[in-house]
């Protein structure tokens, strides 16, 4: 026979319950099933339509402790039933949860969006480079350069694809290049820090960054911890600022590559380090955020994320931007390393390093599926999208519309679709797509941000393709839609288009450079 107080809490709470979840930022639906096993412990069932999850069984059981609160701390839940309503929290970062017995048909779907958005015409060339590619390509004077996994650093010609020169370096390539007038750096797994003279390609040095060669986990389905990124040097006053996967951040002189200062950091740097001019800020896979001084790499403030990192961190207007793979976007005040707020992505990883247009920021997601526009002054957030699959890249703001690049993987527990959107950034509606076809392997499709230069259009292809579009034709077709759109009644389920107009700007940290920027906070 139960023990009374557990048979009273099966009577109470066995069942399906339906609510919602969320804090003055953001709420959605939210169903979770409940069922009392012979020993008054609770199996659960989660329901969570923005992230797609349907029936997932959640691992471990739920109890009842002394305060009749049922309680599952891995979940950080902790609810309690008052007035026929349970209440309390689930999945941390502040989002209270309101729940009332219901029927699982109830549960609302999310927004499906616009359903047939246009269809972008393909590419005009195409150049296969080998290996993989999860580094984002990197555009100056109508040259695109960009490694990939097989060691290589690639120098494309963006009139047609042709390549002006490689050079093989000999360790796999994920990180993002820097380039400047006469130079571009790159880290590769080799624990090295390369420079290459930009107009040949020819090595001109290399500088250990760590102690050892990097070690990773490449991606596979069976695995929760796979790694893609690779840290991108940072350039200030002639000095590069690199974070090692031995913990370590060095400035190195660009020129000769030798050290000027190394701050020794607790947990490996799998990420590019941001600047506000006079701080560094660097994000350790144990789930740190370190603020440095950028002279001399003397430690300033931590702050510590709920898990490892999904991208670097990212500095606009006083605020310090860095998510994790837990599902939470972080605000740091960058003078202190105070939280200003932190924004649900509902159990998705975010690997998403987010753009800005003013207050608002941009940013994808991975298992969530969606592109976000949020308030950077509260993390309300004003629009959500699903684009269909895995966008980690930054998204890029031209004018009123977005560019994502999308990634798919198989087998995998949710579907994804591999391509190319373009969304109105205004309301976040999807206006075109191209859909790029399946690949061989795990994953394949755009994992780094697309990049532009006059009338093209990079983007590159997990399964080592660099592809050029016609950017004018994605413009044109997105433009015709916006249009097209306009004429016919606006869906009561698109949410509130932001009202103010802002102009797009260029953005010195995506471009791997300091910033020189007023760091007065804006609140």
């Amino acid at each position: 026979m139960l023990p009374a107080r557990a048979a009273r809490a099966a009577d109470d709470l066995s069942g399906y319950w339906l609510g919602e979840i969320g804090s003055p930022r953001e709420k959605v639906s939210i169903g979770l099933n409940l069922q009392a096993d012979a020993n008054g412990r609770y199996d659960m069932q989660l329901d969570l339509p923005i992230a797609h999850l349907r029936s997932l069984p959640l691992h471990g059981k739920a109890d009842i402790d002394d305060n009749n609160t049922l309680v599952h701390r891995s979940l950080h839940m902790a609810l309690r039933l008052q007035d026929k309503e349970l209440t309390g929290t689930l999945l941390g970062s502040g989002e209270r949860l309101r729940l009332r017995r219901g029927d699982r048909d109830s549960l609302p779907s999310t927004n499906p969006g616009n359903t047939s958005p246009q269809a972008l015409s393909g590419p005009r060339w195409k150049t296969h480079l080998g290996g993989q590619i999860f580094a984002s390509p990197v555009i100056t004077d109508g040259t695109a350069y960009i490694g990939t996994t097989a060691g290589t650093l690639f120098a494309v010609n963006l009139a047609d694809g042709s390549l002006r020169w490689g050079s093989a370096l000999g360790y796999p390539i994920y990180a993002t290049a820097l380039v400047t007038d006469d130079a571009v750096f790159v880290n590769s797994d080799g624990g090295y820090l390369h420079r290459l003279e930009r107009k040949t390609g020819r090595e001109q040095w290399r500088s250990s960054i760590q102690d050892a060669r990097s070690s990773r986990e490449p991606p596979q389905p069976q695995s929760a911890a796979w790694e893609w990124q690779g840290p991108r040097p940072l350039l200030g006053d002639g000095l590069l600022y690199v974070g090692g996967s031995d913990g370590s951040v060095q400035a190195l002189d660009m020129r000769t590559g030798a050290s000027r200062w190394k701050r020794q950091l607790a947990g490996r740097i799998q990420h590019g380090l941001a600047s506000d001019g006079t701080q560094l800020f660097a994000v350790t896979e144990a789930g740190v955020v370190q603020a440095l001084n950028a002279r001399t790499g003397t430690p300033l403030w931590q702050y510590r994320l709920a898990s490892r990192p999904g991208a670097a961190p990212v500095v606009h207007r006083g605020r310090v931007f860095c998510n994790d793979r837990s599902g939470v976007l972080h605000a740091i005040d960058a003078r202190t390393g105070n939280a200003l707020w932190m924004t649900q992505f509902w159990t998705s990883w975010i690997e998403s390093e987010p753009s800005f247009e003013g207050n608002t920021l941009y940013i994808g997601s991975s298992d969530l599926r969606k592109v976000s526009a949020i308030d950077i002054n509260n993390g309300r957030v004003l629009w959500r999208t699903d684009v269909g699959g895995w966008s980690w890249g930054t998204p890029l703001a031209l004018g009123d519309q977005l560019l994502v690049g999308m990634a798919a993987g198989h087998p995998y527990f949710i579907d994804h679709a591999a391509g190319i959107g373009v969304l109105d950034r205004r309301d976040g509606r999807l206006l075109a797509t191209h859909a790029l076809p399946t690949g061989r392997g795990f994953q394949w499709g755009v994992a780094g941000t697309l990049a532009h230069h006059a009338d093209v259009l990079v983007a590159a292809d997990i399964e080592g393709v660099l592809m050029g579009f016609a950017l004018d034709a994605m413009i044109q077709s997105s433009t015709n839609t916006t249009q097209a759109n306009a004429l016919r009644p606006t869906p009561t389920s698109l949410p509130p288009r932001i009202a103010a107009t802002v102009t797009s700007t260029a953005n010195a940290t995506a471009a791997g450079r300091m910033p020189t920027v007023n760091n007065k906070d804006p609140r």
